[in-house]
């Protein structure tokens, strides 16, 4: 009778204590669905648990759950046109399949894929992510915007930052000389600095046009090389263009290339210098315009001559008129307002009087490539005769 009393007396205990411990865990659950704090001396437990409710939870939505451990990566520094690539891990920390819908960057230099398009729940994939190379210099911050069927997440945000960097930069990347008159100089500076730590030298500067003179020094209290590109007083009248090349003892960059245009203006301007016709069929009649600007009031145009034979030409004092379009198969009838650009309208409207040539390819224009010339006799001692070039290709 006593080992019974002493059995029945365990029996009691043990149903007790479980019920004190699934109330110690029930209190838990109420405290963390509170948010208030717990503490633990024993963390892996406390990590348990949670891990528990979240499943508990999880079990009861029955969705996806997409996570990623590092939606951020910071690159550091890196040379300007050079690619990064980063794999972003992701899980699927639900109870139902993960689906990858799209994915889209904040601009066209990042290229980025999912390993795949579904992810079974509690599996891990990858989003590859490649930053092609950014031929700009300083910070960036690119975004990657994951679109899936995740409820609660359905647009997940990925940050890609960090630094272009390079060893030299300059304070100019293309050079506009403008608008010039015949017989004056102008000088453009360039300023380049070396990153810090790396000691620049310069080797050679070169200009692929003759009428830019080029000068360069190195300025020791501020660190950097001072180029000086000038255009010549005695620059050819016309439309200038080319490129600077600084030759350094970078190896990634031992070869800096600024490009540079303007035009240097005599007492006339014409646009375009040359006139291409393109592919045209035979016996059909084409027109293209050629705009003429009188600089100076003494200037004048005494006539214009064309050759070969099947290329006819005239002068409209009106740049604006219409051609008949019945006539002929017009390109570019409102040429003029469309091609030149605010500053060169203000030389026409301040100073200029325009003119428009008019040249025709007649119907006897043989089948094939064709070339002509359209010459301008000028009273102007700068530009007597001024030769454009003309041409085009005859199809059957």
């Amino acid at each position: 009778m006593k080992f019974y009393t002493i059995l029945y007396v365990v029996i009691v205990s043990t149903f007790i204590s479980s019920c004190v411990f699934s109330d110690d865990f029930q209190s838990y659950h109420l405290l963390k669905e509170s948010g208030s704090g717990i503490s633990s001396h024993d963390v892996k437990y406390e990590e348990k648990i949670i891990t528990q409710v979240k499943n508990s939870k999880s079990l009861v939505e029955s969705q996806p759950d997409i996570f990623f451990e590092e939606p951020v990566y910071n690159f550091g520094k890196v040379y300007k046109n050079v690619d990064v690539e980063h794999f972003f891990m992701f899980e699927n920390r639900g109870t139902e399949d993960l689906i990858i819908e799209n994915i889209k960057a904040s601009c066209g230099c990042i290229v980025s894929e999912a390993t795949t398009s579904k992810v079974l729940p509690g599996m891990s994939e990858g989003i590859v992510a490649i930053l092609k190379g950014i031929p700009d210099t300083g910070a960036i911050s690119k975004n990657i915007k994951i679109y899936s069927n995740d409820p609660d997440t359905p647009v997940y945000t990925l940050k890609l930052s960090g630094e272009i960097i390079e060893d030299i930069t300059i304070n100019t990347r293309q050079i506009s000389f403008g608008y010039v008159p015949k017989g004056k100089k102008v000088e453009v500076g360039i300023d380049v600095k070396p990153r810090p730590g790396f000691k620049l030298e310069i080797k050679n500067v070169i200009s692929t046009n003759s009428d830019i003179s080029i000068k360069y020094k190195k300025d020791e209290k501020e660190n950097e090389h001072v180029v000086a590109a000038t255009l010549k007083d005695t620059a050819t009248v016309g439309v200038l263009t080319g490129n600077i090349q600084i030759l350094t003892n970078s190896e990634r960059q031992n070869r800096v290339i600024i490009p540079f245009s303007g035009e240097v203006l005599g007492d006339i301007r014409i646009y375009p210098s040359h006139l291409y016709f393109g592919v045209i069929k035979k016996d059909n009649k084409c027109v293209k315009s050629v705009f003429i600007t009188l600089l100076k009031e003494n200037i004048r145009v005494d006539r214009i001559e064309v050759q070969p034979d099947f290329l006819t030409s005239e002068i409209i004092t009106d740049p604006r008129m219409n051609i008949d379009e019945e006539e002929y198969v017009t390109l570019h009838s409102n040429f003029w307002e469309a091609s030149t650009d605010f500053s060169q309208k203000n030389i026409l409207e301040k100073k200029g009087r325009p003119l428009r040539i008019l040249t025709r390819i007649n119907g006897n224009a043989p089948v094939g490539e064709i070339e002509g010339v359209l010459k301008v006799y000028t009273n102007s001692k700068i530009q007597p005769i001024i030769n454009i070039p003309v041409s085009a290709e005859i199809i059957d």
